[in-house]
């Protein structure tokens, strides 16, 4: 039996426990959250003992593994006390807003070869699998993705640059990260975005829209578009598409296609809905958590400060007007 802690209990940690719950050998000791009637209820749920501060509940628990599902901008020091007690983490996209508190983490991760990881659940796909699959031996010349979606329900922290990063770091970093995982990492970015078009919701200060051109090593270009435009009547358009000579691959959430020159594959994710496809991610890092074997995590912690990096250097873009070149971590 492992025993795992969970600090954050609201919003996507409902979807992590649903598959934790139904794990064998699994069992959530202690949750925590700054709200204290929802510590108290979902510790109650889970027979687990409630906080309202982490650092009580690492105080006086023992966890073979921790949960963080936090807004963007509170991470960091969590995750560094984490990897200080040496008690591996999966955490929640994006890992942080500044570059700064990721490598004090990875320091720490390093110095004791800590087991990590983050919740990039496109990686893990029947989709992806297929396309990383046909694209093994193939040149990609070519990636074209986007993010065109509604603004979240009841998150007044998303539409706050201070708070989330905006649409492309908290949102739209699913197909970036879509995009390192299939065609390597990305050396320079040149971004824009505009503005105005929510000025009637408070504090709003994000990017409306925006564009952001990619340069990756091996010398494919790209392009991530995002954009709060999706309502009740105007659909979301989410998905990737990499090409190449001859050929063409499309990711979407839960399907997708490959053109090449010898016809046309159709793609289908086979999880029933979103909540499995999480769990794939879920089951990996438990299973390493049991066995101390890593091969099945498609997206570690310094893996997901690349992705970080890319985002907020297309920001730098966007708030300079000048190309950027990624920090690297990889």
């Amino acid at each position: 039996m492992i025993s795992i802690g969970l600090i954050g209990v609201g919003g996507i940690c409902q979807v992590h426990l649903k598959n934790l719950v139904k794990m064998s050998g699994v069992q959530i000791a202690a949750v925590c959250d700054i709200d204290p009637h929802r510590a108290q209820e979902v510790g109650k749920q889970l027979d687990a003992t409630p906080y309202t501060r982490y650092r009580n509940m690492l105080r006086r628990e023992h966890f073979d593994a921790c949960y963080v599902c936090l807004t963007p901008s509170v991470h960091g020091t969590i995750e560094y006390e984490l990897a200080e007690a040496q008690i591996p983490f999966f955490v929640e996209k994006p890992v942080h807003l500044k570059l700064e508190f990721c490598e004090g983490v990875l320091n720490e991760v390093d110095k004791h070869n800590l087991i990590t990881a983050v919740g990039y659940h496109w990686r893990y796909m029947d989709t992806t699998k297929a396309v990383k699959a046909f694209i093994a031996k193939r040149r990609i010349t070519a990636v074209d993705g986007g993010w065109q979606g509604a603004i979240p329900e009841h998150a007044l922290w998303w539409p706050q640059m201070k708070l989330s990063g905006g649409q492309l770091v908290e949102q739209a970093t699913h197909i970036v990260d879509l995009a390192r995982y299939l065609a390597g990492d990305i050396d320079t970015v040149f971004a824009s975005g505009t503005k105005g078009a929510f000025a009637d919701i408070d504090k709003y200060d994000i990017y409306d829209a925006s564009l952001t051109n990619l340069q990756f090593d091996s010398g494919a270009v790209g392009v991530i578009s995002t954009g709060c435009v999706a309502s009740g009547t105007v659909p979301s358009r989410v998905g990737l598409t990499v090409s190449g000579r001859g050929w063409q691959a499309d990711v979407k959430q839960r399907d997708g296609q490959i053109i090449h020159e010898r016809g046309k594959r159709k793609l289908k994710d086979n999880a029933k809905d979103i909540i499995e496809q999480i769990g794939r991610g879920d089951a990996a890092f438990i299973h390493a958590v049991k066995t101390g074997k890593t091969d099945r995590i498609r997206s570690t912690y310094r893996d997901a400060t690349q992705t970080l990096a890319v985002t907020l250097a297309a920001n730098e873009s966007m708030r300079t007007g000048e190309p950027v070149t990624v920090e690297r971590f990889m």
